[in-house]
């Protein structure tokens, strides 16, 4: 695989797990968005983008047969 398709389907991912995450805290600051956006930089919060993506990456590298 190219380091730039590898690169750029990291930052796809780690720009929608981001999104996955604000929307969450989006939900627990009832619909306050300023109030989610500072939720979602927050060190735990990262921790779970951190995570979101490498579960996504580990996924779409099982399921191309990347990972054997």
């Amino acid at each position: 695989m190219p380091l730039s398709y590898i690169l750029g389907n990291l930052i796809g991912r780690a720009i929608v797990s981001f999104v996955l995450v604000w929307i969450v805290c989006l939900l627990a600051s009832r619909l306050n968005w300023r109030q989610a956006l500072s939720r979602s930089g927050r060190w735990y919060s990262l921790l779970a983008v951190a995570g979101l993506t490498v579960l996504g990456m580990g996924s779409a590298m099982l399921h191309t047969g990347a990972v054997q």
